[in-house]
């Protein structure tokens, strides 16, 4: 595959480059306001974006947390889902992002924000 990060959601295994890293399913938090807290408070420590996929992998493209914290009110807050479902009739724009929480092997956190439009 051309693209050197993807995740494969059956099995929560992201691919990097030439690794393979084993991901645990986290649960995410009740509240926008709590996942916004562990974005500024450093608690993420790597955030993905997939805006598309290929069979079933997602395609990854990895995010600055301090870009996220800088334009967070205006394109991610009001655009995050925290359940499995949405009507994208109900978000500005018409898109939003659904989040899934991991951590790795060394219990390092990863947001991964898949783009609907």
């Amino acid at each position: 595959m051309n693209h050197s990060i993807y995740f494969e959601r059956e099995g929560n295994i992201l691919y990097t480059g030439a690794s393979r890293i084993q991901l645990e399913v986290l649960p995410l938090p009740d509240a926008i306001n709590e996942l916004e807290q562990m974005i500024c408070s450093e608690s993420i420590q790597t955030l993905y974006l997939s805006t598309y996929q290929i069979h079933d992998r997602n395609i990854l493209e990895p995010q600055s947390i301090s870009d996220i914290r800088s334009q967070w009110n205006e394109s991610y807050k009001s655009h995050i889902v925290l359940s499995n479902e949405a009507d994208l009739d109900d978000f500005q724009d018409g898109y939003c992002f659904f989040a899934e929480l991991f951590h790795d092997p060394l219990k390092n956190k990863i947001l991964i924000l898949y783009q609907a439009h």
